[in-house]
């Protein structure tokens, strides 16, 4: 790591003293420099596109959080900036690089439950951030249904190896910050694919402030021959109640929703993808496959109807 780049200048000066790098607070006196071989991009939701395709024009390969994009549209542009410049694009995927969810899908490709035929996803949490602030935006970072629908998308799309044909959302609006922006924070998303197999996702920034410390996510993998159940309550099984603060969880690490180690095995992948000339694990096919799934979800919950996959935007 060489340098760091935010537009506020205290974030990117901590990150400069703490690993001795430099500093910037415009992206394109990074871009302009020859010594940067990839950029990594952990901005808005609606930069994604933007700063990726302008990135890869200037030769950078790019690390990109997910979603890939706002919209199919955007997406589509970043996919043909990377294939024109030949250089690689990848999107932060990261339930991938988690030993917890590879472990699931090796005892699913292995044949230890048989085929599956029923996936039920949770992730739910209270949004700490203002009413300000983008995520909450639909414009912007797409509400609950792309930031973390997008993640249930592609675990689905992992773990049954295949995409869906159709799907049908209920969203709500439950928190004042919700409804001023006119954003859903929290879903329920029925999938179906090709054999008659479900997946069926609950993902809510609604639920109350603590609740998320122990309880993020729970997982139920249901096959013609048995069941994987995975609950995050277990990887924090301990539980600590007094007088003064009620029930607390201490956390083995950072993230509910992930290990902090996935997001280290992620840059090291795509690190190693750039020093080998190899292809991502997390291809172009499967970010915009992802994305369709929760777009076309955003537009079930909109008008109320079941809307198929493959998914036309121009048509809404």
């Amino acid at each position: 790591m060489v340098a760091a780049c935010d537009i506020v200048p205290e974030h990117s000066n901590a990150l400069a003293v703490e690993y001795e790098i430099d500093e910037y607070t415009d992206y394109r006196r990074l871009l302009e420099r020859d010594d940067i071989d990839m950029v990594d991009l952990c901005v808005p939701t609606y930069l994604h596109a933007s700063l990726a395709v302008e990135a890869l024009e200037w030769g950078k390969h790019v690390l990109c959080e997910k979603p890939i994009a706002r919209n199919l549209t955007e997406a589509d542009a970043m996919i043909k900036t990377a294939r024109k410049t030949g250089l690689k694009l990848m999107v932060g995927h990261v339930r991938r690089f988690d030993h917890r969810y590879v472990e699931i899908n090796k005892a699913i490709t292995s044949g230890e439950i048989g085929a599956p035929v029923y996936i039920r996803r949770a992730e739910r949490q209270w949004l700490p951030f203002p009413a300000s602030g983008w995520h909450w935006r639909p414009e912007m970072g797409g509400g609950v249904i792309l930031d973390i629908g997008v993640h249930i998308a592609d675990l689905f799309r992992w773990l049954y190896s295949q995409n869906p044909v159709s799907v049908y959302a209920v969203g709500r609006k439950v928190r004042q910050a919700a409804r001023e922006a006119d954003s859903f924070d929290h879903v329920f998303i029925t999938y179906t694919f090709p054999n008659g197999a479900v997946g069926l996702a609950e993902a809510s920034w609604a639920h109350p402030p603590d609740f998320g410390a122990g309880l993020y996510a729970s997982l139920d993998v249901v096959g013609t021959l048995g069941k994987i159940q995975f609950s995050d309550q277990e990887s924090n099984p301990m539980l600590v109640f007094d007088q003064d603060t009620g029930a607390a969880y201490p956390r083995y690490f950072q993230f509910m929703s992930t290990t902090e180690y996935a997001f280290e095995e992620e840059i090291r992948h795509f690190v190693d993808c750039l020093l080998e000339d190899s292809e991502p694990t997390i291809s172009l096919a499967d970010a915009r496959a992802a994305l369709e799934m929760v777009v076309a979800a955003q537009q079930s919950a909109r008008i109320g109807q079941p809307i198929p996959i493959p998914f036309d935007e121009a048509n809404f």
